[in-house]
């Protein structure tokens, strides 16, 4: 990715395994110029996943939101399978904190 415009870096640790840190990235949406009502927003894991595809919408916001949602659903996978996720401080990686707008409104509903 050329010009991340978000960065992030975490520790994860798989479980049985020594900590790593991971860098995560969000690139700038992009229109596809195949596809000019197409928009698209690059993401990584490095090193998990280095080359993700490219969320797709049709729209810049929207390809931008999808992008940060599957660095974050990646991140909540290895926390599912007995791993966890902190920030370089140490600290448990606060995913609460990363729901906003209406998909907070959304799981506090759905958690009643």
């Amino acid at each position: 990715m050329d010009e991340p415009i978000a960065t992030e870096v975490v520790l994860v640790q798989r479980s049985n395994a020594a900590p790593f840190k991971v860098t995560l990235l969000i690139g700038r949406p992009y229109q596809d110029p195949e596809h000019p009502d197409e928009w698209a927003c690059p993401a990584s894991h490095t090193p998990l996943y280095s080359k993700l595809r490219d969320a797709r919408s049709n729209s810049a916001f929207h390809s931008l939101c999808l992008a940060t949602s599957l660095v974050l659903d990646l991140l909540q996978a290895i926390v599912e399978q007995g791993g966890s996720v902190s920030l370089v401080t140490g600290e448990p990686f606060p995913f609460e904190a990363y729901a906003f707008g209406v998909a907070a409104g959304q799981r506090k509903t759905t958690r009643q």
